[in-house]
């Protein structure tokens, strides 16, 4: 395996929706740079990177997959990355590691979710992208319509620099742009025959090729000169400029490739390697601190990592990018992020399930390790002395939720540690221990996310569970003043307990005043960990409650709080006003004046008109036009409220509010109406008090559990 300068590598990552022929064109790319023999199919599950058995079972990719090819003394590393909306954290990992995108497009279905979600993480790593419009050779595959559809949504410096001779079974050829021939493939080597295209075609090529030259002159003054000059640009001035746009965004070229006969992976690789940035031709990653560290082999070490896995054939692996200096077997690197010590004993490079030794990594390429003991997706390791910590990657929120409980007894560990690996492995994953529901919650992307998961425990971590329906963080609350009173009093022989509480409560209004027949001795607000507040006002005069006794009435109110009498729910926005009491001089003790704060609290709450509180989610859905309105009735069925809609391009972005009880099955729902082309993204609003007939139905369901729970 020779050593590759940072000058030598090119990463780039493939993207796009699921079904655009990515995995199956990952094979051409490796077949065409000598790394393999045989091209796979996803059909015989021989493809180099959906290696992973539970993709092979779902034919379709679950992780992403790093492979590489060495190719006229260029390195190309090339990530997989998955299309399904589902593993989205894995394209984000992909596209944030590489200088380069390229986003695949299906020539008969074009612009879809998938492809709008790799154009939003391309723009957002400001990467150079290209897009790929793929299988061309099926029926209803059409060019043009799909190169309209991608100038509509990302504009005109989207660039044709292929046009497809004909499409559908006899698509085997296109015309370059670049260097105007026509290149034709008559097997499955991935190499063209060029020929020169015929007078014949002239005019309808020479328009697009114009259009090309135009926008590349438009870049810069001295090339705008040298084309109304010459009317042309030649090889020698365009190809450095076409590299010079490309790399700082000016234009987005669209190329042809058939993936599953092989067609275009020359001019694919010859592009990475011409015209793709080298990691050190681009700004360099951003660090915690706001500054930008270029790729450098001349510093002291420093990578990111963006990947762990556990599996079978690989064993715990760690993959990082080298972001300065190099890399070699047995180098100690400090963990930034856990202060702690990690060294690297081997370093590997990485060809799907393949992994291959190598004596050092340099500066801007991918590497592999193992067995390291504190490192995670996002830590940064670098050479002591060299301080420098980069930005994490960012993952959007989860979609969906579930209750994950195991299926045999006293596996309950077992089955969260087993979790906190899936989420150390996929942050999409999120897992919340919740002692308010009494259950192990488990957020995601979507069903296939959850099933692949249940998949994993199952599988690789052989813990059987079972998913059910996650309850609903509730709140509940008050509408009106009430005042009560409770005397704790308990004899039993020895020293007794007595204790009298009067109580206000009211609901806490920011601003509000105190009832000005009360005289206020201390006031604290508190900001309760669940949410809300609690206002704690001493209004004792005469000493009829001792003021050591106070911090005993508010823990036996906070106790309550945390057991809403309704439901079993936090509680929360309530004023709570001592007022008056007794105690005695012998029996009175903490213990009693915190259960007599507790049960005059409980006792005020029932009377106060409670109410029980929902958590409501800001929803954005993206629709394609034609299921606006499906999605729009079916709204207002899940108690959602739409606030607003605009256009982004063919699509539409519905805006919404929706109780997060109608929300956990939703992704399921949306995709169902809308043939898997919609997404949506969920964040927390507000509470909102439920409906009279579902705050009704909450409460006899608790009533019902606790019924159980007893006998």
């Amino acid at each position: 395996m020779n050593v590759y300068e940072t000058k030598q590598i090119r990463n780039i990552a493939l993207a796009g929706h699921f079904n655009t022929g990515k995995t199956t064109f990952a094979d051409c790319i490796l077949y065409y740079g000598k790394a393999i023999n045989r091209r796979g199919t996803i059909e015989e599950n021989s493809t180099q990177s959906d290696f992973n058995e539970i993709e092979q079972e779902r034919k379709c990719s679950v992780l992403s997959s790093l492979l590489f090819i060495e190719h006229n003394g260029y390195k190309i590393n090339f990530i997989d990355t998955p299309g399904t909306d589902d593993f989205i954290g894995e394209m984000i990992a992909g596209l944030n590691v590489v200088e380069t995108a390229f986003i695949f497009i299906n020539a008969q279905n074009g612009v879809e979710v998938g492809t709008e979600n790799a154009w939003e993480y391309a723009e957002k790593y400001k990467l150079p992208t290209i897009f790929v419009i793929n299988k061309l050779d099926l029926d209803q595959a059409n060019f043009e319509s799909t190169f309209n559809q991608l100038r509509e949504l990302f504009g005109r410096k989207v660039i044709a620099l292929h046009l497809p001779i004909s499409t559908g079974p006899s698509f085997k050829s296109f015309y370059n742009l670049l260097d105007m021939k026509i290149y034709e493939y008559n097997d499955d080597s991935g190499k063209a025959t060029q020929k020169e295209i015929p007078d014949s075609d002239k005019s309808k090529i020479e328009p697009l090729r114009n259009e090309l030259l135009e926008m590349i002159a438009e870049t810069d003054m001295e090339l705008m000169d040298k084309y109304i000059e010459t009317g042309t640009l030649d090889e020698s001035i365009l190809f450095p400029a076409l590299k010079k746009t490309f790399i700082e965004r000016d234009i987005f070229p669209v190329i042809c490739v058939n993936s599953k006969n092989n067609i275009g992976t020359d001019f694919f690789v010859d592009f990475a390697i011409r015209f793709c940035p080298a990691p050190d031709e681009v700004s360099g990653r951003v660090t915690k601190a706001e500054n930008i560290q270029k790729v450098d082999a001349n510093l002291p070490a420093s990578l990111f990592v963006f990947k762990l896995t556990s599996e079978a054939h690989l064993g715990d692996m760690t993959f990082f990018k080298v972001q300065t200096g190099k890399i070699v077997p047995g180098i100690d690197l400090l963990n930034e992020t856990k202060s702690q010590i990690e060294r690297l004993n081997q370093i590997f490079v990485i060809n799907g399930k393949k992994r291959i030794d190598v004596s050092q990594i340099i500066a801007g390429d991918i590497g592999a390790t193992v067995k390291l003991k504190f490192t995670q997706i996002n830590h940064t390791l670098h050479e002591k002395g060299f301080n420098i910590d980069y930005a994490p990657i960012e993952y959007p929120n989860p979609r969906i939720r579930i209750a994950v409980a195991p299926k045999n007894k006293g596996e309950e560990e077992k089955v969260g540690t087993s979790l906190n690996n899936l989420h150390l492995e996929d942050p999409t994953l999120i897992v919340e221990h919740s002692p308010e529901l009494k259950q192990i919650i488990l957020y995601a992307q979507g069903e296939l996310h959850l099933a692949v998961a249940k998949w994993r425990l199952e599988h690789r971590y052989k813990v059987e569970v079972e998913f059910k329906e996650p309850r609903v963080p509730y709140r509940e609350t008050i509408q009106k003043q009430v005042r009560g009173m409770y005397r704790h009093k308990k004899q039993t022989g020895g020293a007794g307990q007595f204790a009298e509480v009067h109580m206000m409560i009211e609901p806490y209004v920011e601003g509000n005043p105190i009832p000005s027949e009360f005289t206020v001795r201390g006031r604290d607000l508190y900001d309760l960990e669940w949410g809300g507040k609690l206002e704690f006002v001493n209004c004792i005069v005469g000493g009829v409650i001792d003021q050591r006794f106070m911090p005993a009435i508010l823990k036996g109110v906070m106790e309550k709080m945390q057991e809403g009498p309704l439901t079993g729910s936090y509680v929360r926005d309530i004023r709570v006003v001592i007022y008056d009491g007794k105690m005695h001089p012998v029996d009175s003790n903490e213990a009693a004046f915190k259960t007599a704060g507790m049960m005059v609290f409980k006792e005020n709450f029932v009377k106060a008109d409670p109410k029980i509180l929902e958590p409501i989610y800001n929803v954005e859905i993206k629709v394609p036009e034609e299921f606006v309105g499906d999605v729009m009735s079916d709204l207002p069925s899940r108690r959602g409220v739409i606030i607003g809609i605009e256009s982004e391009g063919k699509y539409q972005k519905i805006k919404a509010k929706m109780p997060l009880a109608e929300l956990d099955k939703y992704s399921t729902a949306l995709r169902s109406m809308t043939q898997a082309r919609a997404s949506h993204t969920q964040s927390f609003a507000e509470y909102q008090v439920v409906p009279p007939q579902i705050q009704q139905k909450l409460i006899e369901e608790y009533k019902k559990r606790q019924q159980e729970e007893s006998e």
